[in-house]
């Protein structure tokens, strides 16, 4: 009887992985699509000092890509990825002032003031191989997040849509009134 069980299970993932279509969504394959993780906070954090938030609570992580033990993600394939944010203040009288960072650029921010807080934001970006992205406190803010085991409320969660680049545009013109005056942008 475990012989035709564990040769079913190969027959299972064999048609999974000959089902895949071309840019892959199949087991073991790294085509688009294939690096994705979520993950919470099951515990309630204080943050001060401009920390790196450190969600313990691994729901997937296809491709291995977070660190629980240091908040960060390091992109293993170029392309298109989507970042969402979201976050529990448990706080009276304080800000939670979170920022979402690439590289250690700033790519978006939430903010929460006073207790039961709740903030969450989305973000559509290229990165590349080798591409940090972690969620990290502001600088001068001092909060605490809330989290337990069975409330998990600070999550997130980033997966690759497209193998696609993008460059940015150039930036504009300092002045966005110029076009009043005859000037272009």
């Amino acid at each position: 009887m475990w012989t035709k069980i564990a040769f079913l299970g190969i027959a299972m993932i064999s048609t999974i992985n000959a089902q895949a279509g071309p840019g892959g969504t199949s087991l073991g394959d790294h085509g688009h699509g294939s690096v994705a993780f979520s993950v919470g906070l099951s515990r309630t954090m204080h943050i001060a000092n401009a920390e790196t938030v450190t969600f313990d609570k691994v729901f997937s992580n296809l491709a291995s890509a977070y660190s629980e033990h240091t908040g960060i993600f390091k992109c293993p394939q170029s392309g298109m990825y989507v970042f969402h944010l979201h976050a529990y203040d448990m706080n009276t009288d304080k800000a939670m002032w979170l920022e979402l960072k690439k590289n250690n650029e700033l790519l978006v921010s939430i903010s929460g003031y006073d207790s039961h807080a709740t903030a969450g934001n989305t973000v559509l970006v290229h990165l590349n191989r080798g591409d940090t992205v972690y969620v990290k406190a502001r600088q001068g803010q001092e909060f605490s997040l809330f989290g337990r085991n069975d409330e998990i409320y600070a999550t997130f969660t980033g997966y690759k849509v497209s193998d696609a680049s993008y460059q940015a545009p150039p930036a504009p013109d300092q002045d966005p009134f110029a076009f009043l005056n005859g000037r272009r942008r």
